[in-house]
């Protein structure tokens, strides 16, 4: 006669004929006899049954239950569960293999601690029969002892990624029966078929151990774990995660509400989906075929929304973003209801952006939203920001925990829209605007430069705005002839708008006369970063040395702090090997009252930049009333029916000279061009921008901001693609070869060249320019 058993062994297999010998024989082979062996198989439809009969018949701890249908493993764990006599049971993979001493030590261990739930260590042996690897570690039990509440959150920690293996612990058997109990008789669950009954059971059981004995084998690569998703087939293989946790959620809902903590029972379960939602994400993301992932990630967002996929992948796999976001659709606008606007920059700073986002601050609070600014890197400088404005930064270096750190940021203030003004400047924009997204904010793109700077400067932040521009509600450029790039490029969300008034034109009262001149000597000033690839300030040098050769007496101050390429130092240097050290002088940065007194002891504003997206300084040069000598940027829409400027060609420093020598001389046109600096300085601040930035806000701007390209527009833009792709070849020793991203855009530009050409035949000599300059003929 049989002896009563101390464990059952549930063992659900299908199609497990080349295995299952294996798996049973090191049950039988325990040094604890009394035990039984239960069988569920699932509908296999090879030797599998053949095989279990066979031991059957020879040792009769062995029993075998039969499913006439297919029904997922987890009907047969609970088809054995409610078979099995024993008072514990352990759980073995019809793939896998107890050790010989498993049983009895885990018997033994939860006898003597009383617990319900008994946890072990486990052999992950790889497929190249390896053990020992950093998954094995994983698999160690964490905990000594837990209790209540306790049990479900040390076995599912918030925040770390979801264990579930059945098969890592003993269990009490009436616990198992009571988890079986609170879940639906007919569920069916294909994949992630033991985490769901783990997780009931871990929040019925009011106790666990652990010992670290190493009771269990598991054979790692032979079930349905990193293997290529090459059909949708699979790829809903996959998914059916989502849907086996999913399906747990009423009987966690009902738990939860009659336990002593239900918070703890509903964060450890929100905490598991999440985790089982990024795996999948992950499986899909890194093991998709590329004809496959497209439609595979369309399918995951109809079995989660994507607001959970995005958080779920923020918080366990933030890396995977950078592939996610080129997979993500556009985001509609219409259907959201802005409070709180998020104002995002690098590192906050005075002048440039950081005065942008200032007067932003400003204009948007007086439009009736809540704005927080939030600078990326931390060691910024909030003064310039109006009083009262909530300012943050994000202190961790790694970008992974800037994206977490972004998530905890957006979630907790509220946010339902970021303007972010580093999409120019910056390729991790996009996954900050993933996790916006996925906190509920849509993002609004500010380019804050040409669309023609990523050609001059040699980088990819133009292709990688382009293929990103689903993540952006509202691409935002500064000019109408940027807008329209965009446009010809089938980005139909783009828009044209001013940049606001800096503080200093806020804060300091403008006058109301132009400015006295003195033909005596000519007051020059020049303000900005001192950068010599956009801004050119080596320039200002030349410019300084055509005017002694024109014997113009002048003085021309250089204001601004240190940059990448050029200091102050290094200014004044190179002034003193030009022979114009006592007139051309680098003094460092100024800001405030100091800055206003340096312009307004100025009579002429001078400009050299190559490129420029608005050019505040201009706009504060006139806001003083001086009148502006640069070099030509005709798209800038502060140039646009501009008498107070004057410009003459790129790079032409001597004609800058001369325009200067002509004014010293001709103070009558003097004060006729600081009339004009004054009168269209005033047409700037009497734009309405509160009610500009709402209509941005609410999707109502006019038409004339959404503006069509035309056929001129693209005439224009191909010649500011040869002007800066020449500029960006002046130099090279060799003629480079086109790199694959140039390639890659000249060919999408095709087209348009064709169009264009077509049109106006008098651009194909331009064209064939823009072909060689590009390294492509």
């Amino acid at each position: 006669m049989i002896a009563a058993p101390r464990v059952s062994i549930v063992i659900p297999v299908f199609n497990d004929e080349s295995t299952i010998e294996a798996a049973v024989e090191s049950c039988l082979s325990q040094t604890l006899d009394a035990i039984e062996v239960i069988c569920v198989d699932d509908a296999s439809t090879d030797g599998t049954v053949a095989a279990i009969e066979r031991i059957a018949a020879t040792d009769q701890r062995v029993k075998l239950i039969r499913h006439d249908v297919n029904m997922s493993a987890f009907q047969s764990r609970r088809t054995g569960i409610l078979a099995a006599r024993a008072p514990h049971v352990l759980f073995l993979d019809g793939d896998d293999e107890l050790r010989t001493h498993a049983a009895a030590t885990a018997v033994a261990a939860a006898d003597a601690a009383g617990v319900d739930i008994l946890g072990f260590a486990v052999t992950v042996v790889e497929p190249d029969g390896r053990t020992g690897g950093a998954y094995e570690s994983r698999l160690r039990p964490r905990h000594q002892r837990l209790s209540g509440v306790d049990v479900v959150r040390g076995l599912f920690p918030i925040g770390r990624p979801a264990q579930g293996q059945l098969w890592r612990h003993l269990y009490r058997t009436e616990v198992l029966r009571r988890a079986v109990a609170c879940l639906p008789g007919e569920l069916v669950l294909p994949r992630v078929n033991d985490l769901p009954l783990l997780f009931v059971v871990s929040c019925i059981a009011t106790s666990y151990a652990s010992i670290d004995s190493k009771l269990y084998r598991y054979h790692f690569g032979r079930g349905g774990s990193g293997h290529v998703v090459d059909s949708l087939t699979r790829a809903q293989f996959y998914t059916s995660a989502i849907t086996a946790i999913d399906s747990i959620s009423p009987a966690v809902q009902k738990i939860a509400a009659g336990h002593a903590h239900p918070a703890a029972v509903s964060a450890a379960y929100e905490s598991a989906r999440a985790s089982i939602i990024g795996y999948v994400a992950s499986q899909l993301i890194e093991h998709s075929t590329s004809a496959v992932l497209g439609a595979a990630l369309e399918h995951l967002r109809s079995v989660a929304n994507e607001s959970d996929i995005i958080r779920a992948i923020t918080r366990f796999y933030p890396q995977l973003l950078s592939s996610l976001r080129l997979h993500s659709p556009r985001l509609q606008d219409g259907s959201r209801s802005v409070r709180t606007i998020a104002l995002v920059t690098g590192t906050l700073r005075t002048g440039g952006v950081s005065a942008v986002i200032a007067a932003q601050t400003r204009f948007l609070s007086e439009a009736g939203y809540r704005v927080v600014v939030i600078a990326r890197t931390p060691g910024g400088d909030a003064s310039p920001l109006p009083p009262g404005t909530t300012f943050l930064e994000l202190r961790d270096r790694e970008l992974s925990g800037k994206l977490q750190e972004w998530q905890r940021i957006c979630g907790s203030n509220d946010i339902d829209l970021v303007i972010d003004h580093q999409i120019l400047y910056t390729s991790d924009w996009p996954q900050f605007a993933l996790v916006a997204r996925g906190e509920g904010a849509a993002t609004i793109g500010w380019l804050h430069n040409s669309v023609a700077r990523p050609i001059l400067v040699g980088n990819d932040r133009l292709s990688l705005i382009e293929r990103c521009s689903s993540l952006l509600s509202k691409l935002v450029t500064l000019s109408r002839l940027d807008a329209a790039y965009f446009s010809l490029r089938g980005i139909d969300h783009a828009v044209w708008l001013p940049n606001p008034p800096s503080p200093l034109m806020l804060s300091a009262p403008a006058p109301r006369t132009p400015k006295p001149f003195s033909p005596d000597r000519i007051e020059l000033v020049w303000w900005g970063r001192l950068e010599q690839r956009t801004k050119q300030v080596y320039d200002l040098i030349s410019v300084g040395a055509a005017l002694d050769r024109l014997s113009v007496e002048y003085h021309l101050t250089v204001i601004g702090p240190d940059w990448d390429d050029v200091t102050a130092a290094k200014f004044n240097a190179r002034a003193r090997q030009y022979g114009v050290a006592e007139r051309v002088v680098a003094i460092g940065p100024r800001r405030g009252q100091a800055l206003i007194d340096a312009i307004d002891a100025a009579h002429l504003f001078v400009s050299t930049s190559v490129i420029e997206g608005y050019q505040l300084t201009i706009a504060e040069a006139q806001s003083r009333g001086l009148p502006v000598v640069m070099y030509e940027l005709p798209w800038l829409d502060l140039v646009q029916d501009n008498e107070g400027i004057i410009a003459v060609p790129q790079g032409d420093a001597d004609a800058i000279a001369a325009e200067i020598a002509t004014l010293a001389s001709n103070p009558s046109r003097y004060t006729e061009l600081s009339n004009a600096s004054l009168a269209a300085s005033e047409r700037v601040l009497r734009r309405d921008l509160p009610g500009l930035y709402r209509d941005l806000v609410e999707d109502t701007l006019p038409v004339s901001f959404t503006p069509k390209a035309t056929i001129n527009d693209a005439g224009a833009l191909l010649g500011l693609i040869v002007s800066f792709a020449e500029r960006a070849q002046t130099g090279s020793r060799s003629r480079r070869p086109p790199s694959a991203r140039v390639g890659r855009v000249w060919r999408s530009l095709a087209p348009l060249g064709r169009a264009v050409a077509k049109r106006l035949p008098g651009l194909r000599p331009l064209i064939h320019r823009a072909k060689k300059a590009l390294g492509l003929t």
